[in-house]
């Protein structure tokens, strides 16, 4: 009995651990979004931490936030340099995410992802299927060449999202 209450407890542990991280499969990115318990906040003192966690955490605040809703959400776009390899080429991945706030929880919600190559010769934005990751799969496993693409985008989500969580129960 003892042992039985024990497995089904690690089961429920796991399965809320992973519904609260970016992975990306076959269907494209998972969840769409993420949905965080800050129970402690209101929703005008989250959209405020928001502003101050972006003014802490960008170089340049004015240029990352997009939209305002006033007390309702923050609209952001950032690049990570540097941030997939393929081939010894590098690739910047530009993101847009969209922070929306309820009493005692955020939503984090990942709008696009674009990639770029890091060369001389300016290539233009690449858009990444958020909703699709089929072109990164081969008979149901990941292509090598994409395998970064796969592992990096949902890293990058949530490096950011985790950033954002520390800061607020930080201050």
């Amino acid at each position: 009995m003892r042992s039985t209450i024990i497995i089904i407890l690690l089961i429920f542990s796991n399965a809320s651990y992973t519904q609260s991280k970016f992975g990306f499969n076959i269907d494209g990115l998972s969840p769409e979004s993420l949905t965080i318990e800050a129970k402690s906040f209101s929703q005008t003192e989250l959209y405020t931490k928001t502003l101050l966690w972006i003014k802490a955490t960008y170089e340049h605040p004015d240029r990352t936030i997009i939209s305002l809703i006033a007390n309702e959400a923050i609209q952001i776009s950032g690049i990570k340099d540097n941030a997939i390899e393929v081939d010894k080429q590098y690739f910047y991945l530009k993101y847009d995410i969209k922070i929306s706030f309820k009493k005692g929880q955020y939503s984090f919600e990942p709008l696009s992802i674009h990639t770029k190559i890091n060369s001389k010769y300016d290539m233009g934005w690449q858009p990444v299927d958020l909703k699709n990751g089929a072109s990164f799969y081969k008979k149901g496993k990941v292509i090598k060449k994409t395998k970064s693409y796969v592992k990096v985008i949902p890293e990058v989500l949530n490096e950011l999202n985790s950033s954002f969580y520390n800061y607020l129960i930080s201050e």
